[in-house]
């Protein structure tokens, strides 16, 4: 039974791999594929009876081997090495922008670069309209709190009320009060009123609010730091030995429209009376003293540092008894008068001074002052080389008075008093100049003629003296 079966799986195999080539020929010769004959699934042609007939089952067993075999030999080989790039292609058209995208966040902000060079100024613009006036320092106390003190019956209890609303302030200047005042007078007997920090009298003009007492203290108002006088009158009738309308030895006390008068002191009678006080500034301040004794000074300015700007001094000395009469004192420190006017007057006096300057440095600038009717008169008295005058007016009245009188002693080299552009008038003599004196005269204008003592120099540039109606140039030694 084997050899049939081997000759039976012989006739397959040769009929398959026959089959194999007759396909492989119709591919390569480009004809078609012939129909492979239908075949009998069990491989077993028809045999003459009695010949042994094959199954299915058996021929797939014989066939098993094989297949496995063919199988076997399918396998895939190894991968060879990759060949080399090809060259680059040709680039293409390019395609078509697309949409804009969306706008990204800013950066972060650079380092600031260098400054540039100045560009040229520009043409000037046309003038701004004006603007409104400034209020004055004490406008700030708008903020503060206010209380109005109203007239009572009488003065006295005005004066009263006055002081009741002063000492109801806290005295470590932790609060600030504005005391408005009425119309009318505010009577403070013989005790004057002694302001605290923070306090402030603000009157309803000046002449029309009125603080008086016939004190023989300080005066009639003392100041304080940080506290202050404005749009009102101060004054002081005295009849005591000492009568001051206003008195102040602390910084920071401000005075500014106001009027202040005092009369009748037996020994001393100041207007405005300031010790050992500094930073100060008056503005538009009048004062005014008069008496038949004593000394008398419109503003007493000792160890102090002061500016006097816009204001008045009225003095008078009644009387042969008068030691003297000062429109404005000024010494220790520095002492700045500007755009003020003094008239000063002595009825027989000892000495009648316009300004009296002690200090260090004074300047008179933009003023005019008037000085007579003493033994000794002028409207300038130097005691210190350091005071200077410029573009004022300085005239001595009456018989004997001078427009500069300094005797001061003799001053480190090269210091001088100083005059410019100034007109310097006296009855006979315009300057008088003691010995160790020194005085420089530039583009002035005298009024009489120019004396110094054996001792003293004087130096004129540019200056002229008018003599019978004729002015004319006077030489370098001022002769």
């Amino acid at each position: 039974m084997q050899r049939p079966a081997r000759r039976l799986l012989r006739q397959c195999l040769a009929g398959v791999h026959g089959h194999h080539r007759t396909h492989a020929r119709g591919l390569s010769d480009g004809g078609p594929i012939p129909t492979p004959p239908r075949e009998r699934t069990d491989c077993a042609p028809s045999s003459p009876k009695g010949e042994l007939s094959l199954s299915l089952s058996s021929v797939r067993r014989a066939l098993l081997p094989w297949v496995l075999f063919v199988s076997a030999c399918k396998g895939e080989g190894t991968v060879g090495a990759q060949g080399p790039q090809g060259l680059q292609g040709e680039t293409g058209p390019a395609g078509a922008q697309g949409p804009r995208g969306d706008v990204g966040p800013a950066g972060a902000q650079g380092l600031q670069g260098e400054t540039g060079p100045t560009g040229a100024q520009g043409p000037r613009g046309d003038v701004g309209p004006a603007g409104a006036p400034g209020g004055s320092g004490t406008d700030r106390l708008l903020a503060a709190r206010v209380r109005i003190i109203p007239l009572e019956a009488t003065a006295l209890e005005s004066g009263a009320a006055l002081r009741a609303a002063v000492e109801a302030v806290p005295s470590d200047g932790s609060q600030t009060w504005v005391l408005k005042l009425g119309a009318g007078t505010y009577d403070l007997g013989t005790t004057g009123l002694v302001l605290k920090r923070g306090v402030f009298l603000e009157g309803s003009g000046v002449g029309v609010s009125r603080i008086t007492s016939s004190t023989a203290g300080d005066g009639s108002v003392v100041g304080a730091s940080g506290a202050g006088l404005r749009l009102l009158s101060v004054s002081n009738t005295g009849g005591g030995t000492r009568s001051v309308a206003i008195f102040n030895r602390d910084d920071g006390f401000a005075v500014s429209e106001v009027r202040a008068e005092a009369l009748a002191g037996q020994s001393l009678t100041f207007g405005v009376y300031y010790q050992s006080a500094n930073g100060i500034t008056l503005s538009r301040v009048e004062s005014q003293a008069s008496s038949d004794r004593g000394r008398v000074m419109g503003f007493a300015f000792d160890q102090v540092g002061i500016t006097l700007e816009d204001s008045k001094a009225v003095v008078q000395g009644t009387a042969s008894a008068v030691e003297s009469v000062i429109g404005v004192g000024v010494a220790g420190n520095v002492g700045i008068l500007r755009r003020v006017f003094i008239n000063a007057s002595a009825t027989n006096g000892a000495r009648s001074f316009g300004v009296e300057a002690a200090a260090q440095n004074v300047s008179v600038m933009d003023s005019e002052v008037f000085s007579g009717g003493a033994t000794l008169s002028a409207a300038l008295h130097a005691e210190t080389p350091g005071v200077s005058v410029r573009s004022s007016r300085l005239k001595g009245d009456g018989t004997g008075a001078f427009g500069v009188y300094a005797d001061f002693p003799a001053p480190t080299p090269g210091v001088r008093m100083g005059i410019d552009q100034s007109s310097i008038e006296g009855y006979e003599t315009a300057v008088y100049l003691k010995a160790g004196s020194t005085a420089r005269l530039g583009h002035a204008k005298l009024y009489g003629g120019v004396f110094v003592e054996q001792g003293a120099s004087a130096l004129c540039l540019f200056t002229f003296q008018t003599v019978q109606q004729d002015t004319l140039p006077v030489g370098s030694s001022c002769q």
